[in-house]
Order: C-alpha cells, then sequence, then structure tokens
C-alpha cells in the first residue's frame, strides 16, 4: 500500500478519490477471491466490493484516519457478506464452473501444461477439503492466504488471537495430507 494512502490524510476530494482508485485497484481482485471462497456468489462479490470501496471513500471523506486501510477494507468486507450469508436461509456452494473462475484470477494465468494439469488437481483436493472446514476455519484460510496476520485476521472477524490461531490449526490438521506409514 503506498504511504499516501496508509497515511489517510488528504486535502482534497480529487486525492481521496485517487486513494481510493488505487486501493481499488490493488485489492478488488484479492477481496473478490475471498468473498467467494466464504460462498458470497460472484455477483454478490462485485456489489459488496463497490458498497465497501463507496464507504471507504465516505470514511475518508469524513476525514477520519485509517490505520490499516487493507484490514479495515476486508473487515467492512467481511462484515457486508456475514450480513448478506446470514439472509439466506442455506449455504450455497461454489459449482465447478464458479471455483474456476475464481481459479482465473490468479496473477499468473500462463503456466504450463503440467503445471497446469498439477494445479487443478491440487486445487480440486483443496476445494474438497475446503469444503469440509467450518466457515470460521474457511474465513481464517482465506483471510491468511490472502496474506493477513493472525492480529489482522482477528480484527477482521472480531475475534481473538488465540481463537484464529486454534480455527488455522484446526484447519491445517484437517487439510494437512494423509501419511501413510
Amino acid at each position: 500500500m503506498p504511504a499516501a494512502v496508509a497515511g489517510v490524510r488528504c486535502p482534497s476530494a480529487h486525492k481521496i478519490e485517487d486513494q481510493v482508485i488505487e486501493c481499488f485497484s490493488q485489492l478488488r481482485i484479492p477481496m473478490y477471491r475471498y468473498l467467494v471462497g466464504i460462498h458470497v456468489t460472484p455477483e454478490e462479490a462485485d456489489e459488496l466490493i463497490q458498497e465497501t470501496f463507496l464507504r471507504l471513500f465516505e470514511q475518508l471523506s469524513g476525514r477520519r484516519g485509517i490505520e490499516n486501510i487493507r484490514g479495515w477494507v476486508f473487515r467492512v468486507a467481511h462484515n457486508l457478506a456475514v450480513n448478506k450469508l446470514k439472509a439466506r436461509k442455506y449455504l450455497t456452494c461454489m459449482t465447478p464452473e464458479q471455483w474456476d473462475s475464481m481459479l482465473q484470477t490468479r496473477e499468473d494465468p500462463h503456466p504450463g501444461p503440467e503445471e497446469q494439469l498439477l494445479d487443478k488437481e491440487k486445487m480440486s483436493h483443496i476445494h474438497e477439503t475446503l469444503g469440509r472446514l467450518s466457515r470460521l476455519q474457511q474465513q481464517c484460510v482465506h483471510l491468511r492466504i490472502e496474506g493477513f496476520r493472525y492480529r489482522e485476521i482477528a480484527e477482521i472477524l472480531g475475534l481473538s488471537v488465540p481463537t484464529v490461531a486454534e480455527s488455522l490449526r484446526r484447519a491445517v490438521v484437517k487439510l494437512a495430507p494423509e501419511r501413510h506409514g
């Protein structure tokens, strides 16, 4: 995150606009992956991302500082997603097509054929295993994959650091490949 965005002291609305646009370009894809990963539909993820950045603009326009913009944005998106998911009567899992679409957002879309096959098999196994994790474990894993530290995950999800650590530990135990001895 650039220093100008981290400092969040902006004299003009135009400068705030530029900062929000820069944040959007840097965080849109990781936020999309996170939201889809916690069972928000792709269409809902796009809406939630727009709403999150609208709130970021309003927060910055009100001259209220944000110490950790990346964490703040993910927390707002997470809270919006939780509200959206609570409104549903049931949890919808990603279809294989939605999973493939999410995988397309990876940074390097040009791996070799062998790497593609291995990645697809590995991701299929991970997707299947992630489906067996609790919702909290899935949220923690997805945020950790996006590079958040335990403390930041705890802030985003409104939990204690030990709760995050225990959720991730249990997720790792479930995700670890079985060892045959």
